[in-house]
């Protein structure tokens, strides 16, 4: 059997966003400042409860909680500690949604979640999700290990082939079915200097790769000129100071003499929708960009977006989109909103398929993540669990399980290293001779090539490093070819 393992190397970020009490639906023409803000942000979702069993009144539920707590409080033998007992309650209440999206942050966990959404911490790289212990399916793995939703480009999970969609059973040895997402995280980003070791479940191979962690820093946008003054720019998120970063380095790559133009959302899990909507609407004009639809008896109404009147870049310049199955919630919405208006053409695999929308409401020193909207692109569709299909399908290179064991085993080795010490200088002719020297460890030559070329990118200097390599990235050659051929 065949398995997938993605040979381009390029978080999730949910999206924060600020309810407003409104009725039915309403349409919005975007207001867009140099820092990429709105005049509205507004999400949210229609649901409806499907269960055959009565429900309880919100005073019968309040009753009843306060009823076991008098009973607790007049006979339980020890002591209460009445605070730990509310976060308990508050992380149970969300747990039994049943969302994975869903969860609260406890006040412990506040500052570490914080440093996340900073783009900054010490960890292996990675954005995960990880569905509640509570509604575990032994039959469905997805239930109960992490799933991988994106690696950090450049971290240690990423240098190490890593790849969205990913299952994770065990860290350093031990079992993480029991956990909640925050802890999941959490004993996963690990300790500098601390090695971590995961289990990694990639269709029916198993094997274990140890990473180290590092100080794990993602710019939200950079940039290059490719040959045939191709302009080529990456997004690994969607910040606040995204849309003011890609502005200028669209401009730049302008003045550099870039005549088309090649957007990288290949592992971007998304972010800011406010963000990825003002992007969009620097490629497009008086068109619709989204739709976001409530709950019937929430104090919001449905919203359409649309574009305002005004370019901030010439709609005749050529736009390729890269996506892969790490593309995912703000990204999809970016390239949806550009592909479905007929500005962009998109290049790569299906995408994730997040068509809903999280709020972050501080609350109890904490955070409250709770899936508030589901959201459809210009043509009314709803991608959740669906995914966006490219323009051209590029296939990611398949292994067998004997060749990612074959890999499993080479990454136990410091080959690395070796290499790197002995053949300091970044080439081409390097890389070769890495993956021919090790052809007997029966890992594929592509991949030898690919890995020993991670290393030498992030063992150089940070403004030395390529952003782009079309040598190594069959998709980003796809696109470049769809470029000259428009």
């Amino acid at each position: 059997m065949k398995k997938k393992l993605y040979t381009t190397i390029i978080l999730i970020f949910v999206a924060l966003l600020t309810l407003s009490a409104q009725d039915n639906t309403q349409t919005k023409q975007l207001t867009i400042t140099r820092q990429g803000e709105f005049d509205v942000q507004n999400d949210g979702y229609k649901t409806s409860l499907k269960n055959d069993v009565a429900q309880i009144s919100l005073n019968e539920l309040l009753y009843s909680l306060g009823n076991v707590y008098t009973f607790l409080n007049s006979n339980f033998l020890y002591d209460i500690d009445t605070n730990e007992m509310q976060l308990d309650l508050i992380e149970a209440m969300v747990n039994s949604l049943g969302d994975k999206y869903s969860y609260f942050i406890r006040p412990t966990d506040a500052e570490e979640f914080e440093e996340e959404t900073e783009g900054s911490y010490v960890g292996i790289g990675t954005y995960l999700t990880k569905v509640n212990p509570e509604y575990i399916d032994p039959e469905d793995p997805e239930t109960y290990m992490i799933i991988i939703t994106s690696p950090f480009p450049g971290g240690p999970a990423d240098r190490a082939g890593i790849r969205a969609n990913d299952l994770v059973s065990h860290i350093n040895g031990e079992d993480i079915s029991e956990l909640n997402a925050t802890e999941a995280s959490k004993k996963m980003r690990g300790k500098a200097g601390e090695p971590v070791t995961l289990t990694v479940h990639r269709g029916s191979s198993v094997f274990d790769i140890t990473l180290m962690p590092e100080v794990v820093t993602t710019p939200t946008s950079e940039i290059q000129l490719l040959s045939g003054n191709i302009g080529y720019l990456t997004i690994s998120q969607f910040s606040q100071s995204t849309y003011e970063s890609v502005f200028n380095h669209i401009k730049e790559l302008i003045d550099m003499g870039a005549r088309s133009l090649i957007i990288d959302l290949r592992n971007n899990g998304g972010g800011l929708v406010d963000s990825a909507l003002s992007i969009a609407n620097m490629f497009v004009k008086d068109v619709t960009l989204l739709t976001t639809g409530f709950k019937e008896s929430s104090d919001n109404r449905d919203i359409v977006y649309t574009a305002s009147s005004t370019l901030a870049v010439n709609n005749k310049m050529p736009l390729v989109i890269l996506v892969n199955e790490g593309t995912a919630s703000a990204s999809e919405i970016l390239t949806a909103a550009l592909q479905e208006n007929g500005r962009a053409i998109v290049v790569g695999s299906q995408t994730y398929g997040k068509g809903i929308m999280q709020s972050i409401i501080p609350y109890m020193g904490g955070y409250l993540n709770i899936t508030t909207a589901s959201y459809y692109t210009p043509n009314s569709n709803n991608i959740h669990g669906v995914g966006i299909t490219p323009d051209y399908i590029v296939e990611s290179i398949e292994y067998t399980d004997e060749e990612l064991e074959a890999y499993a085993e080479f990454m136990k080795g410091d080959y690395f290293a070796q290499w790197l010490e002995k053949y300091p200088e970044y080439s081409r002719e390097n890389i070769e001779n890495f993956a021919e020297y090790h052809k007997d460890s029966k890992v594929p030559q592509e991949l030898l090539q690919l890995l020993m070329r991670n290393e030498y990118i992030y063992s150089l200097d940070y403004e030395d490093r390529p952003i782009a390599d079309p040598d190594f990235d069959k998709t980003l050659r796809k696109a470049i070819e769809v470029i000259k051929g428009l």
